[in-house]
């Protein structure tokens, strides 16, 4: 199906996913056990080889040691004293936007493997901290200054610019690392299919004379792409290659801040506000408020944006709305719902298939995270131990989407 909707009348004010090559097929496929580097991306030079190329050695290396509490302190003052060779917060600070992203990754994926091996060797947490560094403190610093964002691993460094298809940031070596990068890029997948089923909604509310039935036609179509991609997930994905990835994507250890979650998208976010929001918001308060409570761990580009759909009071997007504490009405200006009620039945059917298809995804994903995280008894890197892992896991599911 062509899009009728490509020619979006909003500029968008954040990066868009790069879009990937058709590859649903190939994440999850288990025919090799090395990743083919296509086209090296290395913005830091020595410093990005060295996350390329060497880290996924130095931690299998610190796994396998007699004394692990002494081989990342090693690998911490390693990475520091590389650091100091080169006046790197200089070249950081002249990065274009593309090649900052990748080299803000690059930071956080070495700050994330010191925190996570210094508690694999059970290291006290001023130990921790020392093993950091603050050579590497400081370059984390600047990075978060140039684009703010949480203090830590953060899904958008995981996930979006991560060069996933070219060039990925792995923790892991062999089949176990190809699982990690296919993981990785099958998010991503799901990204740039949510990004076009919100490019369509937006068209459909914000362009004057929208074709509303070919919109929707669109948004239906890519949810339900963004389905088949999380299938694969749920029909292909190794248990044991995931087990040993994931403990190196979970909250940190030493600091009060949750992992890299699919909870974080921002992009299902925006399709959900779009398509459901006042719904949800009379059914599911509480995605609303856990959005705003938990903001800094969403790619920010995108979540901002959705705070300024759903903020009446345009100097005050990002904060918490007054309708969200029942003082005013849920704006439903941010949703297509207006024009929705200058159409007929068809329209109606249509939006309806794509409820379904939003509904699908959500429950898939609830059962995927179930399946691999909590039936094995493994943490939900995404949920605070004050949650309930099936109330978060349930949050974009309406209690009558099933019903068409």
């Amino acid at each position: 199906m062509k899009s009728g909707c490509s020619s979006m009348v909003t500029k968008l004010p954040f990066s868009v996913p790069e879009q990937p090559p058709c590859r649903t097929q190939e994440i999850f496929s288990h025919l090799t056990d090395s990743i083919d580097r296509r086209e090296r991306k290395r913005p830091l030079g020595l410093l990005s080889n060295f996350v390329s190329d060497q880290l996924p050695h130095c931690i299998a290396e610190i796994k396998a040691s007699e004394r692990p509490d002494e081989a990342v302190k090693a690998l911490g003052r390693s990475i520091n004293a590389m650091i100091a060779e080169t006046d790197y917060k200089a070249q950081l600070l002249n990065l274009p936007q593309p090649e900052f992203g990748v080299a803000k990754t690059d930071i956080q994926y070495l700050v994330n493997c010191a925190y996570q091996m210094s508690a694999f060797a059970g290291l006290h947490p001023v130990d921790a901290e020392l093993t950091v560094g603050g050579a590497l403190r400081q370059l984390a610093r600047v990075s978060c200054q140039r684009q703010p964002s949480i203090d830590v691993l953060s899904y958008e460094d995981m996930i979006l610019t991560n060069p996933l298809q070219s060039d990925p940031r792995v923790y892991c070596l062999g089949s176990a690392g190809v699982e990690e990068r296919d993981f990785c890029l099958g998010h991503l997948l799901i990204e740039s299919e949510l990004q076009s089923a919100m490019d369509a909604l937006l068209e459909m509310r914000d362009a004057v004379g929208a074709d509303a039935r070919q919109c929707l036609a669109v948004c239906v179509e890519r949810l339900e792409a963004a389905v088949c991609v999380l299938a694969r997930f749920n029909e292909r994905m190794s248990p044991d290659l995931f087990g040993q990835f994931r403990v190196f994507y979970g909250k940190n250890p030493y600091k009060d801040r949750l992992g890299p979650s699919g909870r974080f998208s921002a992009r299902i976010v925006a399709v959900s506000v779009l398509l459901i929001g006042e719904e949800l918001f009379h059914q599911k308060p509480q995605f609303y408020m856990d959005i705003y409570r938990l903001s800094e761990y969403y790619p920010q580009g995108c979540i901002q944006e959705v705070f300024r759909w759903l903020s009446p009071d345009k100097g005050s997007a990002g904060l918490q709305p007054s309708w969200l504490e029942g003082k005013a009405d849920f704006p439903k200006f941010a949703t297509i719902s207006p024009v929705m009620e200058r159409h007929g039945s068809e329209i109606r059917k249509l939006r309806a298939s794509c409820v379904c298809a939003l509904d699908r995804f959500t429950r898939m994903h609830r059962g995927t995270a179930l399946k691999y995280t909590v039936e094995p008894g493994r943490p939900v890197v995404g949920v605070e131990a004050s949650e309930s892992v099936e109330a978060v896991l349930s949050q974009r599911l309406l209690t009558a989407a099933h019903q068409r």
